[in-house]
C-alpha cells in the first residue's frame, strides 16, 4: 500500500509490470473504497529505476483516511494495480492505526 500525504507533492514510485516509453500517454484511476466514486486526476511520469508518476492536482475527494483502488494504464494495458491511502502530514506511518478499526486483530506481547 503507497501512502500520499494531504499536504506534500503527490509523487508514487512504482515498479510497473512493464515500462512505458517517454512518448506514451499513462492513465490513473482512482476508486474510492468507501464511496465506490472513480476519479481519473491527471498524471505525469518520469522513468528511473522505479517509475515516478505525480499526481499534477490534489483531486477534490482527497480526504484524510480515504483508501483507493489504484489502477495504472498505458493505452489499455493495465501495467500497475495497487491501493493508496490518504493521510495527514506528520502522521507516524509505522505506528498507524486505521480508525474504522478501534482494537488491534492481533495482540503482540
Amino acid at each position: 500500500m503507497k501512502v500520499l500525504f494531504l499536504d506534500a507533492a503527490l509523487d508514487l514510485y512504482l515498479i510497473p509490470r512493464v515500462y512505458p516509453l517517454l512518448t506514451d500517454t499513462l492513465t490513473l484511476t482512482l476508486r474510492n473504497e468507501s464511496s465506490n466514486e472513480t476519479i481519473t486526476p491527471a498524471v505525469t511520469f518520469v522513468l528511473g529505476e522505479k517509475l515516478k508518476v505525480t499526481i499534477t492536482t490534489q483531486p477534490t475527494d482527497f480526504k484524510t483516511q480515504n483508501k483507493y483502488e489504484l489502477e495504472l494504464k498505458n493505452g489499455t494495458s493495465v501495467i500497475y494495480r495497487g491501493k493508496i491511502i490518504i493521510l495527514a502530514q506528520g502522521t507516524d506511518v509505522q505506528n498507524y492505526e486505521y480508525s474504522s478499526q478501534p482494537n488491534a486483530k492481533y495482540g503482540y506481547k
